[in-house]
C-alpha cells in the first residue's frame, strides 16, 4: 500500500482545509500522514544558490524532514489557503524551499500530486499559485478541489459593523453574524463527493504507476 502525504499550509487546525485534505486522502484507500506547516519551522529562502551544486539547503531546519518525506510519499496532497489574493504565507515560503529538489535533477518531477484550495469566494487564486509551483517543478497534477472558506471579519468583533467588512460586502448592510456565516466543508455534500473522488483519482493514478 502507497503513502501519501498531505501538506497543510492553513493555521487552523481541524478547519477548512485539515477536512477537505483528510476526506481526500481517506477516499484513496491508502496509508497517509497530515502535516501542518504552520507547526514547523521553516526559514525564508535567502536565493544565496548553494543547493545547486549540492541539491540540499544550508540551513537544517524542519525543512530537512519535510523534503524527505516528499521524495518518500507516492503521493502529495498541498492545501493551501487565499491570503491578500495569493496563496497564504505559510504555504509560500515552503514551496520556495524546494529549491533543492530543483537544481540539475529535477527531483521533484513526476510526483503525482492532489491541489487543495479554499477562500471566500477566491480559491482560484491560491489554486494559482500551487499550480504554477506544481507546473514548474515538474510534479503530476491529479487533480485538484477548491473549497469554500471563511474571512477573518467573522471572528474580529467588528463584522458587522466595518466599513470594509467583508461579511457585510457579501451578505448585505443589515446581515448579522447571528446567522453564523461560516462555511462548514462536511456540510457541503457537493464538495465532499469531489473530495472522494480526487481521492479515487489518486489511488487510480498509483495503481497505474506500480
Amino acid at each position: 500500500m502507497g503513502k501519501i502525504i498531505g501538506f497543510s499550509g492553513s493555521p487552523t487546525k481541524g478547519g477548512v482545509m485539515e477536512s477537505a485534505m483528510i476526506k481526500v486522502m481517506e477516499s484513496s484507500g491508502h496509508d497517509y500522514e497530515l502535516i501542518r506547516l504552520s507547526k514547523k519551522q521553516i526559514k525564508f529562502c535567502t536565493g544565496c544558490v548553494a543547493c545547486a551544486s549540492t541539491n540540499q539547503c544550508v540551513f537544517r531546519d524542519d525543512m530537512d524532514e519535510l523534503l524527505k518525506k516528499f521524495m518518500d510519499a507516492d503521493a502529495v496532497v498541498f492545501g493551501g489557503i487565499t491570503r491578500h489574493n495569493g496563496v497564504n504565507a505559510i504555504m509560500k515560503n515552503f514551496m520556495e524551499r524546494f529549491s533543492p529538489l530543483f537544481h540539475r535533477k529535477m527531483l521533484s518531477k513526476g510526483k503525482p500530486v492532489a491541489i487543495l484550495s479554499s477562500g471566500l469566494a477566491t480559491a482560484h487564486e491560491a489554486y494559482r499559485d500551487m499550480a504554477e509551483f506544481v507546473q514548474n517543478f515538474r510534479m503530476e497534477e491529479v487533480g485538484s478541489l477548491e473549497t469554500g472558506g471563511n474571512a477573518s471579519c467573522y471572528k474580529c468583533g467588528f463584522g458587522e459593523t466595518c466599513a470594509y467588512s467583508a461579511f457585510l460586502a457579501i451578505n448585505g448592510k443589515d446581515a448579522k453574524l447571528s446567522d453564523d456565516p461560516y462555511y462548514y466543508f462536511d456540510r457541503d455534500s457537493e464538495c465532499v463527493q469531489k473530495a472522494e473522488d480526487l481521492g479515487k483519482s489518486i489511488a487510480k493514478r498509483l495503481k497505474e504507476k506500480n
